[in-house]
């Protein structure tokens, strides 16, 4: 058997230049990892920036009312990190270290603590336009499975985004 010689594979004549082939294979690794990201980033992008609201009220058994019983002046967002959380006097509801985002879930959890409670708030939520509905529970209750407040277990928020 005669094996070809392939000392000499990087001086080949410019019809056989593997440049070409080396950058389209550079370029696909670049796409998938920036595809890869986009949907966080997309998703990041729409929860940017100070929205206004509040807890709606329980509504009966799986769903809420159509009353605000906690309002919300203040949420702000900025590098999918609550920034700012206040009541409707202005005064801080807390903190939040992270939110964790899975876009294709749409999950929210806020880490950190509010007056009576430390931990992970796990969420749901969406956007539409100017409104995000973001239905969180206290730590150590289940992920909520649809938009609805339960006193001391899970709380629908209702907002609109800040104009500047």
């Amino acid at each position: 058997m005669h094996w070809p010689d392939t000392s000499n594979i990087f001086n080949q004549s410019p019809t056989m230049n593997p440049t070409p082939a080396l950058l389209a294979l550079a370029l696909l690794i670049t796409l998938s990892s920036v595809s890869a990201q986009t949907p966080d980033a997309a998703e990041k992008k729409k929860l940017e920036g100070t929205w206004v609201g509040g807890v709606k009220n329980p509504g009966g058994k799986g769903k809420s009312g159509s009353a605000t019983m906690v309002s919300i002046s203040e949420l702000a967002i900025k590098n999918g990190t609550i920034v700012s959380c206040k009541d409707g006097k202005g005064v801080s509801l807390g903190n939040c270290k992270n939110v964790t985002l899975n876009p294709a879930a749409k999950t929210m959890d806020a880490t950190g603590n509010t007056r009576n409670h430390t931990g992970v708030f796990q969420g749901i939520y969406r956007v539409s336009g100017d409104t995000l509905e973001w239905c969180a529970s206290n730590p150590g209750k289940a992920r909520p499975g649809d938009y609805y407040t339960v006193p001391q277990v899970q709380f629908h928020m209702v907002f609109q985004r800040k104009k500047p």
